[in-house]
């Protein structure tokens, strides 16, 4: 039977490439060339693109109301869209001038059948959109985010502004490597033909006369084809107006005489800037900004070369600058810096700890299962699509703890076999196939615990697809690697330590065998003898651990706050506060941030003589427009313009370069910050990484009183929660409104709601003629009032009406004007009015969850009672953390049960696998407690930390257990002897794991760059994990299954014995035969 075993050995995969070293290089030349290359072709991007998974249904619609955008376009959209399959929820907000309808999609949905369905159904509603409104655009939302923006600033006035940076536009967009450019910062290109009411009624025209004039001279009509014998002619009236002036020769009136009355002659004609408000500074100066976006198969690094090129050789005007501004790829190249640099230390370690037990040459060989098994892993991970990003960087410093495990163990058995028995040939053989199947079987059950994160759902499985992928390549090459690759270059009993190096190994090696025998051994003795207090003291330590996390001693916080290199502070005044009164507060808000800025220079000068500078590197001021505050891989393009709106940025110097971390300079200048009465909301952001409000609370009733009253009740009940700051609800008052019904006196001189509605329009917000294409921007053509007549009161009430018949009505006669007031936004949800409450949590007090629990076991049972019919939900970032989490706890259940069925086939029995993964959660004390020593809170970080430390502590309890199977098998031993010679013959391979995931981390673990600080979490996890499991593996596995065999036996002396049958052989002996005894081991 031992020979047959022996022939299959000869005869495997594993015998041919241990006699064929050539065949072995030539795989890892192979793996190692092909992964440089794969890595250098892989798109590199800042954070995975997402797939918001919605639908966008905009209908823009000048000059409406709130509420008239409601009643004609979203409640109509939504009413047609509500029901389509596949349709997972509907959002629509109508604000003044547009109404956006959010379709969201189930995950597994057919979005493109869902898209259709959409169109059509949008398509058949009748009458929309309305009259006034623009084109409805029905789009797949995708998000897109400048990955760099170009500052262009100087004192010059804004058409210069203008005009260089569309000219740097159209430069940039000559680069091959870019293709996405647009310009923002300023206000759009506009012809604005004014006409006064005075000037209308000398010459008896209207306003509508005027745009109709104009819409019958400014055409490019197409008059077909003159089919002539010398050919076909095409025949056209070309006479489109690009240009204020080309307007100005336009013919309002020819009269008999010959006199013409044209255009310019009545017209105050600008070709400008369309009639908005808004300030832009950078650096104090006035600013336009270019914002460079990649497209989904573009390089970023790639494009921030081509872009650095061009700004190296581009000529400014004296007085006009251009600078880099919000260059993501900065926090890229940081990421690869860090992980290059603690990847190479952490290697040097695992190969120093590797070289203290081992000798240099299985030290050298083993260690070279690293960059092999990294390079072949990312050459497979090429072919998926996965980009070289953040978060794949993050997945390769997760699996440099874990990625040597299976080398280390089956070098150091290869090894011990050599040792043992020098001239046996098939050492190395007798060496692999040993650990072979528990090697390969932990290896895979890690694989196991990230396969999940592939198929979970939901916006963060998006972001952390790369994890899984990277690192199940890794993890199978790495079984390659160990079993096909590691043999050939281990074949032969020729030793490489000399000297020192030998000296060292020999008493590295006499050590640990004296500390086995004089320490380990009795006290592995004593742990069996005593295996009931030995697991309740391992159950202690669970519940101990338990009770630190549950009182927040450690504290969960799904998505901890990221050092960035910016503040962002933004500032909403009610909506309709005058530009002025913005601007003023803004300011003040701004001169308090570089207040800020000085008092910090001045203390790290006073500290640091050698430290010159200043800690911001540039601002950005904004009044009148504010651009969106997520940011990270949520973040969007999307923003606002308004005069009740600001925005103020600081880009600060690196992270390495200053002591101070962005949220502690945003906590200063929020104190600095001056108060700023009836601000709607003011907002300080310092973290790379924002998906949206820390708490978003949604309420819905059908009365809207009743909405709002709740509303103002749990923001001031939230306002009193501790750490809990700018509270704010979407409920805000929208602007005064006059509304106009027409009176008897109207209606007898036979005008319409309809003829004051139009008149107005055309008097107050003008006429839109038509757009002319200029360049890459399209330009409204405006016929309205001068801006001197629109402006007051008295204007609107001096109005006069148009009637049929050429004669005039004062606009008071002809109607009654009534003031309301509506709101700025009216948000709905499947149908449902709802208004949103939301808040930030500061880390340092509280937790979003802490808070999500009170204010639902503590306020919302009260606003209940208060308010009967009202709902509540949670929304925003907690939505998407709870379906998060159930996503992944779903498949985490189903890989426990893979897990199990795989260990049940290598260990052939139902109670060996259920300790192994019984196991896993004692690694997670050592985790939780880890996070407790370093001061850090938990994370989701953590959480991939805790995976990976799974898959090691599975690892080497399989390996610990197959052996303490064989060796039951083999000498027959009684269980207690045979987990006593299993633990002192692993405890090196198992010291060995330990120590080289320790050390390889550890470099993670002392670095003391802010950036660092989001990754360290993980590196806790698994270094302090590996440590304390360690001390399960050795001491609580073995109790378990002694405890197992306690049980057994009790059970059977219970069961009565069958009359006539044969004593059944034990099950740890028959039942429980490991796969590497088996005689057809094969490949």
């Amino acid at each position: 039977m031992d020979q047959q075993v022996q022939q299959a050995k000869r005869r495997s995969l594993v015998a041919w490439f241990a006699g064929n070293p050539v065949a072995a290089n030539i795989v890892m030349a192979f793996l190692l060339v092909g992964g440089f290359l794969s890595t250098s072709d892989m798109i590199t991007e800042t954070f995975p693109t997402i797939d918001p998974r919605t639908i966008t249904i905009a209908t823009p619609y000048p000059g409406a109301t709130p509420y008239d955008v409601e009643e004609s376009i979203t409640r109509r959209v939504e009413e047609a869209v509500i029901g389509i399959e596949g349709v997972k929820r509907v959002m629509s907000s109508a604000s003044e001038g547009a109404g956006v309808v959010t379709v969201e999609m189930e995950d597994f949905a057919d979005h493109s059948q869902v898209l259709n369905d959409v169109e059509t159904e949008v398509d058949g509603i009748a009458d929309f959109p309305p009259e006034d409104a623009e084109e409805t655009s029905i789009v797949r939302t995708k998000r897109t985010a400048s990955m760099m923006s170009l500052a262009l600033y100087g004192q010059v006035d804004e058409a210069a502004l203008h005009y260089w940076a569309r000219r740097i536009e159209s430069d940039l967009l000559q680069i091959p490597e870019v293709t996405l450019v647009d310009i923002a910062g300023g206000r759009k290109s506009e012809i604005s033909i004014e006409v006064s009411e005075d000037t209308l009624r000398h010459y008896g025209l209207t306003l509508r006369d005027i745009s109709q004039r104009v819409s019958e001279f400014s055409v490019d009509l197409p008059g077909g084809t003159l089919r002539t014998e010398a050919g076909d002619i095409l025949i056209r009236v070309q006479d489109k107006r690009y240009t204020g002036e080309e307007f100005k020769n336009i013919a309002v009136r020819s009269p008999i005489d010959g006199a013409k009355l044209r255009l310019g002659d009545i017209a105050n004609i600008r070709d400008a800037f369309e009639d908005t408000d808004i300030i832009n500074h950078f650096n104090g100066l006035p600013a336009l900004f270019i914002r460079i976006t990649r497209s989904d198969t573009q390089d970023t690094l790639q494009i921030e070369r081509a872009v650095k090129s061009y700004l190296s050789t581009l000529q400014l005007p004296a007085g006009m600058h251009l600078d880099i501004w919000r260059n993501s790829t900065d926090v890229l190249r940081d990421r690869i810096s860090l992980m290059i640099r603690n990847g190479i230390l952490g290697y040097v370690l695992v190969f120093l700890c590797l070289l203290l037990f081992l000798d240099l040459r299985l030290a050298f060989w083993t260690s070279l299962g690293i960059p092999i098994s990294f390079m072949g892993g990312l050459l497979l991970v090429s072919t998926t699509g996965i980009t070289m990003n953040m978060i794949t960087l993050f997945a390769l410093i997760i699996v440099i703890g874990i990625v040597v495990d299976d080398a280390i163990v089956v070098g150091e058995s290869i090894y011990n076999e050599q040792h043992r028995n020098p001239n046996n040939p098939d050492a190395v053989l007798d060496g692999v196939f040993l650990v072979k199947a528990p090697v390969t079987i932990g290896v895979l059950t890690t694989i196991a615990a990230f396969a999940p994160l592939i198929f979970s759902t939901g916006t963060m499985a998006q972001i952390m697809i790369p994890v899984p992928v990277v690192v199940i390549g890794i993890l199978a090459i790495s079984l390659v690697e160990a079993f096909y690759i590691l043999p050939a270059h281990l074949a032969g009993n020729k030793r490489w330590s000399r000297g020192v190096l030998a000296t060292l190994r020999d008493r590295t090696h006499g050590a640990l065998e004296s500390f086995v025998d004089n320490r380990l051994i009795p006290a592995i003795q004593l742990c069996l003898d005593y295996r009931y207090v030995s697991v309740a003291i391992g159950a202690a330590f669970i519940i101990v651990t338990l009770g630190i996390f549950q009182g927040g001693i450690v504290r969960f916080i799904f998505f901890p706050q990221i050092d960035s290199d910016h503040i962002t502070v933004n500032l909403k005044m009610p909506t309709g506060t005058p530009f002025e009164t913005t601007y003023a507060y803004a300011r003040r808000i701004f001169e308090a941030g570089n207040e800020m800025a000085r008092e910090i220079d001045a203390e790290v000068a006073a500290s640091d003589a050698d430290e010159v500078g200043s800690i911001v590197e540039a601002s950005s001021f904004t009044v009148g427009s504010q651009a969106s505050d997520t940011t990270g891989p949520l973040a969007s393009n999307a923003g606002s313009n308004a005069t009740n709106l600001a925005q103020i940025r600081m880009e600060l110097v690196p992270g390495n370069e200053r002591v101070y971390s962005s949220s502690e300079l945003e906590r200063i200048w929020r104190r600095k910050a001056p108060p700023v009465p009836g601000a709607e909301s003011l907002t300080f952001r310092s973290s790379l990484v924002r998906a949206g409000d820390d708490v978003n609370v949604e309420l819905s009733h059908r009365d809207e009183d009743v909405l709002a009253q709740a509303a103002t009740r749990l923001k001031l009940l939230m306002s009193g929660i501790e750490g809990v700051s700018e509270v704010e609800d979407s409920f805000e008052p929208g602007k005064r409104e006059y509304v106009f019904d027409i009176t008897a006196a109207g209606l007898a001189a036979g005008l319409t709601p309809a003829d004051i509605g139009r008149q107005l329009r055309f008097a107050y917000y003008g006429a839109e003629v038509q757009r002319v294409q200029r360049g890459r921007e399209e330009i409204k053509v405006m016929v309205r009032y001068p801006e001197t007549e629109r402006r007051t009161l008295n204007d609107l009430y001096n109005t006069r009406i148009r009637l049929a018949d050429g004669s005039e009505m004062d606009l008071r006669t002809a109607a009654v004007i009534r003031e309301q007031r509506g709101y700025s936004r009216i948000e709905r949800v499947d149908g449902r009015r709802v208004v949103s409450v939301s808040a930030d949590v500061e880390e340092t007090q509280t937790t979003p969850d802490d808070v999500v629990t009170k204010i639902r076991n503590d306020m919302m049972p009260d606003l209940l009672v208060a308010y009967p019919g009202l709902s509540y939900t949670f929304e925003g970032v907690n939505r998407n953390q709870r379906e998060d989490m159930a996503s992944l706890i779903r498949n985490l259940m189903i890989a426990v049960m893979v897990m199990f069925v795989m260990l049940s086939s290598q260990l052939r029995s139902y109670i060996q696998p259920v300790i192994i993964i019984t196991a896993i959660p004692f690694g997670f004390v050592g985790a939780v407690l880890g996070h407790l020593v370093m001061g850090f809170d938990i994370s989701f970080v953590s959480v991939f930390g805790m995976i990976a430390l799974s898959g090691v502590v599975i690892n080497d309890s399989v390996v610990l257990v197959d052996y303490y199977n064989h060796v039951r098998e083999e000498r027959g031993l009684s269980v207690q002897e045979a987990l006593v010679v299993a633990v002192a013959r692993r405890f090196r391979p198992i010291l060995l794991t330990t120590l080289t995931t320790s050390f390889g981390l550890l470099p993670m673990l002392l670095e003391t760059s802010l950036q660092a600080r989001f990754l360290i979490p993980m590196a806790i996890s698994i270094a302090f994990g590996i440590l304390y499991a360690s001390l399960v593996i050795l001491f609580l596995v073995p109790a378990l299954i002694l405890i197992a065999e306690d049980v057994r036996a009790i059970l059977g002396r219970l069961a009565p014995a069958p009359t006539g049958a044969s004593t059944a052989a034990p099950e740890s002996v028959v039942a429980e035969k490991t796969a590497t005894s088996d005689a057809s081991a094969t490949d």
